[in-house]
């Protein structure tokens, strides 16, 4: 039995696919050299979009993207894949199960929970509108046919299994989750200190909550642009301009790192915010692989496990932020260094996407040897 993970090339350019995208490149990136780094084997594959493509063609394609593939092999593939087409993506997902191996989709998005996060109710006459819509369709379809899938958290399985029922589909019972992720950077830096700031990675006018904190609020924003030089006039934040992934761990310099996004202030309003009910944010694991204790919003799908191992802050609207801050003590704050130093080892080396990947594989390989 062998071990693959699927990396999509997208350029001829010597470069990694998405990483100038924000966090994507980046947590593409690490999520591959995690499985590299347990044995899986690489397969490149070029994305490309040829709609029409003679069946032939793609068949032979496929046969030389994936030929090499054996029986009870394992492929995992991040998902959502790139826009390759329905047709491709079904050919794909047959292929593997044609050469007998196992397919896992380790989800970095769901594409069909762009559309929004509350789905309607199984009586509602928006149904049929609903599951023959192709984002829709078409997830529902590759998904309730893989025989693992890797989630960023429990709440996001059980979401995403209401919302497969809804077309009388069931999500595989091979579903494990990474929580807190991956973060796979060297750091070396010296204790951080109480008082020095909230650090937030992102644009500043793209993050309109923060412009509603008093002016005497210290923040450190990395992800600046133009926009942003004015909005932080006289105000007591630090702007930095967008640098590569890998150097954002190095360069926060405050005392916490805030994951927050929300359409307005102070509560959580709007899809990406209600996303982080069942998501990990790439920024997450960043703070806590530089040692930096986080602020999350405490319906987030990460309070628990900052709760749990009180590596940080939860709190239920902005508004709380300043005060909240403000009334942590030295040795509170001492405490949770430590707790989060405890903590940031097992994200930088991938621990938790490491454990997820061999979770996976024994319910598919263990407890369903025959499945």
């Amino acid at each position: 039995m062998a071990n693959y993970i699927f990396h999509f090339n997208t350029s001829s350019e010597p470069s990694y696919p998405y990483w100038i995208n924000n966090a994507a490149g980046k947590c593409h990136f690490d999520r591959e050299e995690v499985a590299e780094q347990l044995g899986f084997l690489r397969i490149d594959g070029f994305a490309y979009s040829w709609l029409d493509e003679p069946d032939n063609v793609l068949s032979s394609r496929m046969d030389g993207l994936l030929g090499g593939l054996q029986r009870n092999d394992c492929l995992i593939v991040q998902w959502p894949m790139p826009a390759f087409g329905p047709r491709w993506v079904n050919l794909f997902i047959d292929r593997v199960h044609f050469f007998g191996a196992k397919l896992i989709f380790l989800i970095d998005d769901m594409a069909s929970w762009q559309m929004g996060l509350k789905f309607p109710e199984a009586s509602s006459p928006e149904i049929p509108a609903y599951l023959s819509n192709p984002a829709v369709a078409e997830e529902f379809n590759y998904l309730s046919r893989t025989d693992g899938i890797i989630v960023h958290s429990a709440a996001m399985k059980l979401h995403l299994k209401d919302q497969l029922a809804l077309a009388g589909k069931k999500i595989t019972d091979n579903v494990t989750w990474y929580g807190p992720g991956v973060n796979k950077t060297k750091y070396f830096k010296s204790r951080r200190h109480l008082g020095n700031g909230v650090d937030y990675a992102g644009a500043l006018h793209k993050a309109k909550f923060l412009q509603h904190l008093s002016a005497d609020f210290k923040l450190n924003i990395y992800g600046a642009g133009p926009k942003d030089q004015q909005l932080a006039k006289n105000r007591a934040i630090h702007l930095h301009e967008r640098v590569d992934p890998e150097a954002i761990p190095q360069m926060l310099e405050g005392s916490f790192g805030l994951v927050w996004d929300s359409d307005s202030y102070p509560d959580v309003v709007g899809r990406w915010g209600e996303y982080e009910r069942y998501n990990t944010p790439a920024k997450f694991p960043m703070y806590l692989s530089a040692n930096e204790p986080v602020i999350v919003w405490s319906q987030a799908a990460m309070a628990p496990f900052v709760r749990a191992n009180q590596i940080g802050l939860t709190i239920d609207s902005m508004a709380q932020l300043p005060d909240a801050v403000q009334s942590v003590t030295k040795d509170q704050y001492s405490q949770m260094l430590t707790n989060v130093q405890r903590i940031s080892p097992l994200i930088r080396d991938g621990f938790f996407l490491k454990k997820a990947i061999l979770d996976v594989m024994a319910k598919i390989y263990i407890n369903n040897p025959t499945g």
